[in-house]
C-alpha cells in the first residue's frame, strides 16, 4: 500500500504538467519554422495540435478561406495532412475540439497586403480576445524578417501589438532572425541557408514562451 501511494504521488507532477498547445500559422508555419516549432512542444510533453495554412490571416480561420499555396496540419494523435490546397481550418471547431491550455499563433506577415489598417488590427484582434476568453494562455508571434518587402515590416509588428498586445505575449521574431542577402524567395526560410534561421527562430520562440511569466506584453517597437 505504502509503494502504491509513493507511484501514485510520483506520478502526479507529471499528470499535472501535462498542457494542451494549439498552435497556428501561416506559411512560415506550413514550412520549417512551424515544423520545428511543433516538435519542440510535442518533445516537451506537450498534448499539441498544429494547423497551418499559407497566405492565412486570421479572418481565414474564421471563413475556412481555402488556400491554394499549402498547408500543413499535425494533430494531437501525430497525424500529419498536408497539401497544395485545402480549406483552412475553422479556429472555433479546433479550440472547442482541443481546448488548449495554450495557443500559439504565428500570423501578421499577410496584412502587408491589406490595405486597410483599421481592418488588420480588428481582425488580429478578434482572434486575440477569442483566445483569452476561452480561458487560454496567447502567445503570438510576429513575422519575421524578410528581403522582399522589407519597408512593410515596421507597419506589421505595430499593426500586431496594437492588436495583440492586450490579449497576448508577443514574440518579436525580427529580432532573432536576419534573411539572407541571397537565396530564397526573400519571405520564406526553405532552403539551405534559411533552415538553419529558421530552426533557431522556432527555439528562441519556444524557449520565450517557456520562460516568460504570464503578465504584461513587452514594449512594442
Amino acid at each position: 500500500m505504502k509503494n502504491l501511494m509513493l507511484s501514485l504521488m510520483l506520478a502526479l507532477p507529471a499528470a499535472a504538467a501535462a498542457e494542451t498547445a494549439l498552435f497556428i500559422g501561416d506559411s512560415h508555419s506550413v514550412g520549417p519554422f512551424g515544423w520545428r516549432m511543433d516538435e519542440l512542444l510535442r518533445d516537451a510533453g506537450y498534448n499539441t495540435g498544429t494547423y497551418a495554412s499559407c497566405g492565412s490571416i486570421a479572418q481565414w480561420w474564421e471563413t475556412g478561406k481555402q488556400t491554394p499555396c499549402g498547408f500543413y496540419f499535425r494533430g494531437p494523435d501525430g497525424k500529419v495532412e498536408k497539401g497544395q490546397k485545402g480549406p483552412t481550418p475553422i479556429f472555433d471547431d479546433v479550440l472547442k475540439e482541443l481546448k488548449p491550455d495554450i495557443v500559439i499563433v504565428e500570423l501578421g506577415a499577410n496584412y502587408a497586403y491589406v490595405e486597410s489598417d483599421d481592418f488588420a488590427v480588428s481582425d488580429m484582434r478578434k482572434l486575440a480576445r477569442k483566445i483569452t476568453d476561452s480561458g487560454a494562455r496567447c502567445f503570438w508571434i510576429t513575422k519575421p524578417d524578410a528581403r522582399k518587402n522589407a519597408q512593410a515590416i515596421p507597419r506589421i509588428l505595430q499593426l500586431t501589438y496594437k492588436a495583440a498586445e492586450e490579449d497576448c505575449e508577443i514574440f518579436d521574431s525580427t529580432r532573432v532572425t536576419k534573411y539572407p542577402a541571397e537565396g530564397g524567395d526573400g519571405i520564406h526560410y526553405w532552403f539551405k541557408e534559411g533552415l538553419p534561421i529558421a530552426n533557431a527562430w522556432a527555439q528562441a520562440a519556444f524557449d520565450a514562451m517557456r520562460d516568460r511569466a504570464e503578465g504584461p506584453s513587452p514594449a512594442a517597437p
